[in-house]
């Protein structure tokens, strides 16, 4: 059964942009596709985290 990445929104990688750069010591070496890969890789885990925390919502406004 094949993944399907979530959808990432301008704001996520905005905010993915910005925890990359705020490892930029240790990720100098970097090529600007690298970099981007990376951000990238954050920006899905922000979208995951944003999907899993309107389930939760969710779930909890069903609940007596």
């Amino acid at each position: 059964m094949p993944i399907k990445p979530l959808a990432v929104t301008d704001r996520d990688l905005m905010r993915a942009r910005q925890i990359e750069r705020s490892w930029t010591p240790p990720l100098k070496g970097l090529s600007c596709d690298e970099a981007e890969i990376i951000a990238r890789a954050i920006a899905q885990g922000i979208a995951e985290g944003r999907k899993q925390g309107l389930e939760l919502a969710k779930d909890l406004a069903h609940s007596p």
